[in-house]
């Protein structure tokens, strides 16, 4: 931007009228927060996930709000919702078992299973078993499970964790099940394209391994049927009991808890082909069609040119819904905090007696933790022009601070949650001007602004389509904590404090961008 653009941009500023800004910022209260957050993260909402009966609930709630404050749909419009069409494939309970045989009695048994992800279509296959120890490799620490079998066409039975060839040869005492840790065994073993994995808790462990092993544990797998699938696949990966997986070792006479102590005794691999055996998998599933709501609401510019501009905010309400066995993950601070600021901030601007000169757009995207679908959506199908969106400010994650627990890795990367005062803004690096803005406007409202320009963060939310159609982009984000995707992400563990300061951060940085006339949309890298 042009110096004298500057001048006066910053003369218009300072001349509009602060009380209204003062005012409308007391409209973000803590106890219409705490009302909001109480039922977005219930459990009658059971998480929230994309295509389901919680996730509609959810919409609803969030729409009567929207309206409540007078938010109107967008131009053309006759609804805050813009409905997004899946496939739904969902697993029939009771129908997923698995079938053993060997060539002398026939039938030895069968039990039910768990998917680790659903499949797209019915599943009937059929193998040999192989036992592949924890299915670990360490080229450093000369350890391979692998070595000295072969896993194609097998379906491979593994423990969970990884043994301390280097110190008991057991799995670290005290640690349970890591998501990030198990996830990492499914590529290694696809590759040597085995049929299927039976993942089944160590002894060690002391327990079977619960429904959320996996973060892809779920009852249903969706299909956007709103874009062309270039293709479709199955992971075969399940968890079975400990009782089943002895039964199936019995055959070569072994037990799940000799082979484990053979592996710490020896700090050497226990695998073998576990002979005269063979296991069958069957799941049955059923499809349907379902549809989930992006909520979009709107607030008209003052201005008679500028209306035809805005500013868009963007917060995902979905979350990961409940595992098969009925753990409800209640996403508080995913994403029901950031969905609750969206409320406050529109809270604030519909408070105002004048509004600001571009025009405001609120967009609650669904299916975000599919795949960023209902932003991306938006972007395709956008019901404003995009040429004259100016700007995108994105609230993810924005209710939590870092407490004790809070040390190690989360199940997608290492803990970099932020304390009570502090907030990260992350951004495109395109629009210092709007950087500008988020940094001083987060001084005003009392939290510390983080810059993390694109960081590691930055493809992970909903600002990021807007980015890919070259629109300025601000994300307002508090780290990874321990109870990223687990059930304990709830209410009780919220910040109020740093949400509510956020939310006026949030606000104030919009209020800039659509006050400001020479915030050009060309000016910004378009």
């Amino acid at each position: 931007m042009k110096l004298k653009h500057l001048i006066v941009a910053a003369a218009l500023l300072a001349a509009l009228p602060m009380y209204s800004q003062k005012e409308a910022l007391k409209a973000i209260t803590l106890e219409e927060s705490e009302r909001r957050m109480k039922y977005l993260s219930s459990d009658e909402l059971e998480g929230r996930r994309t295509g389901s009966t919680g996730n509609d609930d959810a919409a609803e709630y969030i729409r009567e709000e929207a309206l409540k404050l007078g938010l109107k749909p967008l131009p053309g419009q006759d609804d805050l919702f813009q409905p997004l069409d899946y496939l739904r494939t969902s697993l029939i309970p009771g129908e997923s078992e698995i079938t053993l045989t060997d060539s002398i009695s026939g039938f030895i048994g069968s039990s039910e299973i768990m998917p680790l992800m659903p499949p797209s279509d019915t599943i009937n296959l059929e193998g040999e078993v192989v036992f592949a120890g924890y299915g670990y490799m360490n080229s450093s620490e000369k350890y391979n499970d692998f070595a000295g079998i072969s896993v194609k066409d097998k379906i491979v039975i593994v423990m969970t964790r990884i043994p301390e060839i280097k110190g008991n040869g057991m799995p670290r005492d005290g640690s349970g099940i890591s998501e990030m840790t198990e996830a990492r065994k499914l590529p290694m073993i696809m590759l040597q394209q085995a049929k299927a994995v039976l993942f089944v808790a160590d002894p060690a462990l002391g327990t079977n391994i619960s429904a959320d092993l996996l973060s892809m544990g779920s009852s249903y797998q969706l299909t956007p049927l709103f874009r062309k699938q270039a293709f479709s696949f199955n992971i075969n990966a399940y968890a079975i009991t400990s009782e089943m997986a002895d039964r199936m070792l019995s055959q070569a006479g072994m037990t799940l808890m000799k082979l484990q102590d053979s592996i710490a005794t020896t700090r050497k691999p226990a695998s073998f082909l576990v002979s005269n055996l063979r296991a069958r998998v069957n799941i049955n599933v059923v499809k349907d069609t379902v549809t989930s709501n992006n909520i979009i609401g709107y607030i008209e510019g003052s201005d008679s040119d500028l209306r035809n501009e805005a500013v868009i905010f963007t917060a995902h309400y979905d979350h990961v819904g409940k595992d098969p066995a009925g753990n409800i993950f209640n996403g508080a601070n995913d994403n029901a905090s950031g969905s609750v600021g969206l409320l406050n901030i529109a809270t604030a601007f519909a408070a105002l007696e004048k509004k600001p000169a571009r025009s405001l757009i609120f967009l609650w995207a669904t299916g975000e933790e599919e795949g960023l679908h209902g932003s991306t959506y938006y972007t395709e199908k956008a019901l404003f022009p995009l040429e004259k969106t100016v700007a995108a400010i994105n609230f993810d994650m924005i209710g939590r601070s870092r407490r004790e627990t809070d040390t190690g890795a989360s199940i997608n990367g290492e803990i970099d949650i932020t304390g009570p005062d502090s907030i990260k803004v992350i951004h495109g690096t395109e629009s210092p001007e709007l950087v500008a803005y988020a940094l001083k406007s987060c001084r005003e409202s009392g939290i510390h602004a983080i810059d993390e320009g694109k960081g590691t963060h930055f493809s992970g939310s909903d600002h990021y389509p807007f980015y890919r159609k070259k629109i300025p982009v601000l994300f307002f984000f508090t780290g990874l904590h321990k109870d990223y995707h687990k059930q304990t992400d709830d209410y009780e563990f919220i910040d109020f404090s740093k949400l509510l300061k956020v939310s006026r951060a949030g606000f104030m940085t919009g209020y800039r961008v659509a006050n400001n006339p020479y915030f050009s949309v060309n000016e910004q890298g378009r």
